[in-house]
């Protein structure tokens, strides 16, 4: 995980577009027919700079993207409503609104994002952003979406606003890549999977002039003990006592490593203080050509793990390195997630990767672990020290062929 969060963080009524008012005529003047002109639109343009993949999970189709709005002038843009819909049938399929909406909004950043920001690397935007993420049963996916946006502008003394656009063709032309998993055997819990409440699909970064979100399909794994659905053993504030520490990572494909990080020391006590850059964020890693221009990241590896070499062909399934807590990680576990454009973690565009198979052996209750996290006066020692607390193993696993797994379902790799 990439920002300085938790690592379990979590997160249109249609209205008319306004016109000009009617213009009063002279009594000797017959009125008008003209139509009014629409009033001028604070939002000259919606894009989506990279076009939805579907993406299965349990649940059924993931369409996940960001809608960019292109200020028209100087008025600060404060969307309340968003609605995606099917252009081709005008069917409402998404509305977000309320604290979801506030969430997943990114506001053009205050003073603006410098010449030298831009191109070295920032979180800051230019233009605002919404991150939209829904789920709709697969056969129903559209060949297009547009989306409507209500704008909140009561600061200018002024009425809401309804404008429309960013229209879409949903990519069902560009799947998403099948892979193995790179953990083996059973009790992997898929964190900020399937999600919009994370901070990977938050994070949009702005790299060598481009802003992409690297970690939209980003998850982190978890080791959680099958039997006795614990995570750690004795002092849970030290990365090493952790069942998964040390366990090894494997390659999701056949394909070449292009490039390597090891050597970076691990963090010893879970979510401690990390002076991290954007380079040994990932802490120890590994990058692999998986072919087809996407490549497959591994980060958070202990020390001196790393069992490749940039160049190294390796197979599927093959030992790359084993699991730790160095780079920006709050307790040890594998950031994992793959890119098109560019083999770098944070330099690439996230493109959406499925699992061949495996089976849900269990659950994580996200409403109970966030119940126990709020709590006054409650450590994460003591919140990991008992994941027995919210976690369940079932007593039949539900396969998975081909998707993503759920947010906090605890997995066997099959």
């Amino acid at each position: 995980m990439f920002a300085h969060r938790t690592i379990f963080a979590i997160a249109l009524v249609i209205a008319s577009i306004l016109i000009a008012g009617c213009i009063t005529q002279p009594a000797t003047e017959a009125p008008s027919t003209a139509t009014p002109a629409p009033a001028a639109s604070p939002v000259e343009n919606m894009t989506i700079p990279f076009a939805p993949i579907p993406v299965s999970s349990q649940e059924g189709a993931n369409i996940a993207y960001e809608l960019e709005l292109v200020p028209a002038g100087s008025e600060v843009l404060r969307p309340v409503k968003v609605e995606v819909l099917d252009t081709g049938t005008g069917a409402l399929l998404f509305r977000m609104e309320g604290d979801a909406l506030t969430a997943l909004y990114h506001p053009a950043s205050v003073p603006p994002p410098t010449a030298e920001d831009l191109w070295n690397g920032t979180s800051k935007l230019v233009n605002p952003r919404i991150s939209i993420w829904f789920v709709m049963p697969r056969d129903a996916v559209p060949d297009r979406l547009v989306h409507r946006v209500t704008l909140d502008r009561s600061a200018a003394g002024r009425d809401p606003l309804t404008v429309e656009g960013g229209a879409v063709a949903v990519r069902k032309d560009e799947g998403p890549v099948v892979i193995g998993l790179p953990v083996q055997g059973p009790g992997w819990t898929a964190m900020e999977t399937t999600s919009p409440n994370t901070h990977h699909f938050d994070a949009q970064i702005t790299l060598g002039g481009v802003t992409r979100v690297p970690q939209r399909y980003a998850q982190d794994w978890v080791y959680i003990d099958p039997e006795t659905r614990q995570v750690a053993s004795g002092n849970a504030s030290l990365a090493k006592n952790y069942f998964g520490y040390g366990k090894g990572i494997y390659a999701v494909s056949d394909g070449t490593i292009v490039d390597v990080l090891d050597g970076l020391p691990d963090v010893e006590t879970i979510y401690s203080p990390r002076n991290v850059t954007i380079a040994t964020a990932p802490g120890n890693y590994v990058i692999q050509d998986i072919g087809g221009g996407r490549y497959a990241c591994y980060a958070h590896m202990v020390p001196g793990s790393v069992q490749v070499r940039a160049g190294d062909a390796v197979k599927e399934g093959q030992l790359l390195g084993r699991m730790g807590n160095s780079g920006n990680s709050d307790l040890p576990h594998l950031h994992f997630q793959v890119v098109t454009g560019a083999p770098m973690f944070l330099g690439g565009e996230g493109y959406p990767h499925v699992y061949r198979s495996f089976e849900v052996i269990g659950k994580v209750n996200e409403t109970r672990i966030m119940e126990i996290a709020t709590r006054p006066g409650i450590t994460m020692e003591e919140l990991w020290g008992d994941t027995s607390a919210f976690s369940t193993i079932f007593d039949d696993p539900v396969p998975g062929e081909k998707m993503l797994p759920s947010n906090w379902d605890i997995i066997r790799s099959g």
